[in-house]
């Protein structure tokens, strides 16, 4: 055996993980000619000059070089430690390496020999994993970016940096670049577009970049805004103050600094500007000569020349002579002084700090500053104790330093004296005001609304980051202020942005705590400490101090003592992130290892344990509980009108389902799922379920089976009823009725005949329709509010229905008197969308009767019930009611905007009963009348009728010919 083989075999990696990264390859270009004819030894110093160039400017901004490719490098930005401004640095990396190529010393003469260097930049998620062995250090990257980084190298000019545009998002204020086209990585992928960097500057968005980039609406923050207010009325008044911004990350420190500067931007004030950043681009000024030139502007403010010797005159005023020397050897002027050339470095440095602080105080005294400097969790040494020195002499000046910082170790620490404003999230008020100002008020935004709140947990950054990602996902459209829903339950990726911003946070943690947060992840934004012992990183006994540790660090709070100990991640996109990265095969891992432990725990100890085990057996692939547990969950959920939650849980189960064997009892299963989420889709005013009914039922003739039959046919017809088509919805519920026969299912008879009873009311059959409502009644159980598989109680239902047909024939007492016990049996069965059918009936009901000022509070408790279960179905038919009521009472104009707005509500979302067009119209076109819009309602009249006999409602058809009749004589020359 070699003497090398035992160092090669034995090797380590670490667990692979996917990260949002910045990819960069840099080559040579044309290193072949470069070596050509030359001495190998010769070669290798010409072309290790040039990688070593790259390879310094990869670490200088934190990267890491993740191959080296003979002419070239592969690095990586943002692994194997995350890194929240990845591509800007990236980006950095890329231009010092432009610059400094040029002049790498190639040649074995000791001559420089100028190259050409092209790079491609890529931003992404990839899986990463280090491997290390004797041989070599390898740091594993698989992901599109990369491919696609590789790709731009090769098409980018000699000197030239291409970047994508996603890098290009991502790395903010920093970066200028322009688009020069687009390539695919495949032949039929989507066309990627890229961009030709420009320049890159280790520059953030500041307070003041904010306010001059059109600002999100202030919110809230008003005891913090009189805070700063009071310190500048001290320090303009000759007592300096110091203020401490204290805050997570995207909390809005910046966003309430500007504020504040835009609120006294007509005070006589000066501000200067000392931003800190994590990194600095080759060649700039370091901290202490940077701010000694912020000062330049204020002593050029009325004349330019001459503005760097006054700021120095002021240094020696404000700190003595040596102070004055050092500005101006900070200015690059001449220094005369002999006793200057006499100091060490140290020295200098100390009357250099002395010298920006004296400068400061002495030009305050003609016009109190506010010194501004945001981040100093990045400050450096020298900034530390420039701010040390400033915030011990501001006393006595007439300077508000005013600082901004994030929580933990590192930077500049303000001294005990100085006010800390710590900034928390926003609360419940002022999220719904954010949302209301940037979404609109209407209505159908509200669940999208709770959704976001939910998400951002009161973070700013967090609220609008995920607002624009909806927008630019397609979710909503319009604008601001006037946005409107175009598919609420669309899944929005997370925002790079913000991704990078936790993540980076996240990687701040020891390995041992890191790993317990992404297990605990798994678990959920809540978790039971119990259950994460079985997944944890360490043993038991490590646990409760690595969980104390994570809650004092601010990623974990406790949720629940009793009956058992939760924890809940203090933000939701921590946990998304803490949880998406780990690789799926790992989290699948985990998936199991929490599902045999909840096996093993009971619904009385861990409240929700029939729903977590639903969800991590489907996520461990475990396909026969993930049917079980999700078909068992589903009908809680729908039990308690929780809708979208038992949509996710049935078509889960059904997925599930589809991927075990076809025997007779799975293809059952299918069956039932097939039909169980339709039944949810209805009331959620969701179209897409004509595949599942479809598949249902064919199975259910395949396997003979006419019950199942039965039922399949009973939520078709609903369906069918809703859309309109009235003779199929008939005919399916007759078929139903007799595929029953004389058996003994009495929960599907009773579907079919409450299905039955609604068609046939909607066709004007009064008759035929109250007789099977009363059947229904007779044959359910009025103490028993089951659904029997319906989206309503049926007993309710049809005693619903019975009013509604009351009041058609003119049967106002049984219409009122059905009406009310349909909405006490509702209230009674504490089941939300039997409550809003109840509700709206009756206020239909009235509404035929000509009782308006009794139908608006039935309208509106079924419109806030809607609301709070996510269900749009009633909703235009709603809207429309109740602005005809209020039209009839003679408030015209919220009568009109309520109209609209239902008919706006009809038309924006993918699905609404078709069948209730007409109804909505008639409604519309007697608004219009007492509005005086005549012609408006002459068109609206038409469309009524023309719905009416398209979907064979007669009773409909003969209210729209009156209305005609009667606008046609209005129209009549008196």
């Amino acid at each position: 055996m070699p003497p090398h083989a035992d160092a090669t075999s034995a090797s380590r990696k670490t667990a692979a993980e996917r990260k949002l990264v910045t990819v960069l390859f840099a080559d040579i270009v044309a290193s072949s000619a470069l070596v050509s004819e030359r001495d190998p030894e010769e070669a290798d110093e010409i072309l290790r000059s040039v990688i070593q160039v790259m390879t310094a400017s990869v670490v200088r901004y934190q990267g890491m070089v993740a191959q080296e490719l003979g002419d070239g490098i592969m690095a990586m930005f943002g692994a194997p430690a995350a890194q929240e401004d990845h591509a800007l640095r990236a980006c950095l990396a890329a231009q010092d390496m432009l610059r400094a190529a040029r002049v790498a010393d190639g040649g074995a003469d000791g001559g420089a020999a100028a190259c050409s260097i092209r790079v491609g930049i890529a931003s992404g998620e990839v899986v990463t994993q280090t491997v290390e062995n004797a041989a070599r250090h390898d740091q594993r990257a698989v992901g599109e970016s990369v491919h696609l980084a590789a790709k731009l190298q090769q098409r980018a000019d000699p000197d030239s940096v291409l970047i994508s545009a996603d890098t290009a998002a991502l790395a903010g204020a920093g970066l200028s670049s322009r688009e020069v086209g687009s390539l695919r990585l495949a032949a039929a992928a989507r066309p990627v577009a890229y961009h030709e960097l420009v320049e890159a500057r280790s520059e953030r968005r500041s307070a003041l970049d904010i306010l001059s980039g059109a600002p999100s609406r202030f919110v809230g923050r008003h005891a913090e805004l009189a805070t700063l207010t009071h310190a500048w009325r001290e320090a303009a008044a000759g007592s300096g103050r110091v203020v401490v911004l204290r805050g997570e990350a995207g909390i809005g420190k910046s966003r309430l600094a500007g504020e504040f500067l835009d609120r006294h931007a007509l005070e006589p004030a000066s501000i200067v500007q000392w931003p800190q950043a994590p990194i600095r681009r080759l060649g700039e000024p370091d901290g202490l000569e940077a701010a000694a030139a912020t000062l330049l502007a204020l002593a050029g403010r009325r004349h330019a020349e001459g503005a760097a010797e006054r700021v120095a005159e002021a240094a020696a005023r404000g700190a003595g002579a040596l102070a004055g020397c050092a500005i101006r050897d900070l200015l690059g002027l001449p220094v005369s002084d002999g006793l200057w050339k006499g100091l060490d470095p140290a020295q200098r440095l100390t009357f250099g700090i002395e010298g920006v602080a004296g400068a400061l105080r002495d030009m305050a005294r003609l016009c109190p500053i506010i010194l501004l400097v945001e981040d100093t969790h990045w400050a450096s040494g020298v900034m530390a104790r420039l701010l040390d020195h400033l915030a011990s002499v501001v006393a006595g000046s007439r300077v508000l330093l005013l600082v901004t910082r994030r929580p933990g170790d590192g930077g500049w620490e303000a001294p005990a004296e100085a006010r800390v404003v710590s900034m928390d999230a926003l609360g419940t008020a002022q999220i719904s005001e954010f949302l209301d100002h940037w979404l609109g008020r209407d209505r159908s935004l509200e669940p999208l609304k709770a959704r976001v709140s939910r998400q951002s947990q009161g973070v700013p950054l967090y609220l609008e980051e995920s607002l624009r990602a909806l927008e630019t996902g397609g979710a909503i459209e319009g604008a601001p202020g006037a946005y409107r829903v175009l598919d609420a339950d669309r899944v929005v990726n997370l925002p790079p942005t913000i991704h990078g911003l936790i993540a980076s946070r996240i990687d701040t943690l020891a390995e041992e705590p890191r790993r317990t947060l992404l297990h605990a992840a798994v678990i959920g934004a809540t978790f039971d400490a119990g259950l994460l012992t079985a997944v944890a990183p360490v043993g038991e006994a490590q646990l409760p101090s690595l969980l104390a540790r994570l809650e004092a660090a601010g990623f974990l709070e406790r949720a629940r003592v009793l009956p058992n100990l939760e924890y809940r991640f203090r933000h939701a996109l921590m946990q998304e992130v803490a949880c998406n990265t780990l690789t799926r095969r790992e989290r699948r891992g985990l998936h199991e290892r929490i599902l045999r432990a909840l096996r093993r725990r009971s619904d009385r100890d861990l409240p929700g344990r029939t729903e977590l085990l639903a969800h991590h057996a489907y996520q461990a692939e475990n396909w026969d509980l993930a049917y079980a547990y999700g078909r068992a969950a589903g009908r809680r959920a729908e039990a308690r009108s929780r809708l979208v939650e038992a949509t996710r849980l049935y078509e889960n189960g059904l997925s599930a389902i589809e991927k075990l064997a076809e025997t007779r009892r799975n293809l059952q299963r299918r069956v039932d799922l097939g039909i169980a989420l339709p039944r949810i889709y209805l009331p959620r005013g969701i179209s897409d379920a004509d595949t599942h009914l479809s598949r249902a039922a064919g199975l259910a003739r395949q396997l003979s089976d006419s019950v199942r039959h039965a039922r399949a046919a009973s939520m078709m017809a609903s369906f069918r009823w809703a859309h309109g088509a009235l003779d199929e919805a008939v005919h399916l519920c007759r078929e139903g009725l007799r595929s029953l026969g004389g058996s003994g299912e009495n929960e599907i008879r009773i579907q079919l005949l409450v299905r039955l009873c609604g068609s046939l009311a909607e066709m004007g059959a009064f008759d035929e329709a109250l007789a099977i409502a009363r059947t229904v009644e007779s044959i359910t159980d009025v103490e028993n509010p089951a659904t029997h598989g319906m989206t309503a109680s049926p007993n309710v239902g049809a005693m619903s229905l019975r009013a509604r047909i009351c009041a058609e024939m003119g049967m106002r007492d049984e219409a009122i008197r059905s009406g009310a016990t349909a909405v006490d049996r509702a209230v009674a069965s504490g089941h939300a969308f039997t409550q809003i059918f109840a509700q709206v009936h009756l206020g239909w009901s009235l509404s035929i009767l000509g009782h308006h000022d009794r139908c608006i509070p039935a309208f509106d408790a079924a419109l806030t019930l809607s609301d709070a279960i996510r269900s749009r179905l009633w909703v235009p038919l709603v809207q429309s009611g109740l602005g005809h009521a209020h039209a009839v009472l003679g408030n015209l104009a919220q009568a009109v905007e309520l109209t609209e707005r239902g008919f706006e509500t009809y038309r924006a979302n993918k699905f609404h009963p078709r069948i209730n067009a007409p109804q909505m119209e008639l409604w519309r076109t007697e608004t219009l009348m007492l509005a005086g819009r005549t012609s408006e309602a002459r068109n609206c009249v038409a469309s009524a009728l023309s719905a009416a006999r398209q979907t064979r409602q007669s009773a409909h058809e003969q209210r729209a010919l009156r209305l005609a009749e009667r606008l046609a004589r209005e129209s009549l020359p008196a």
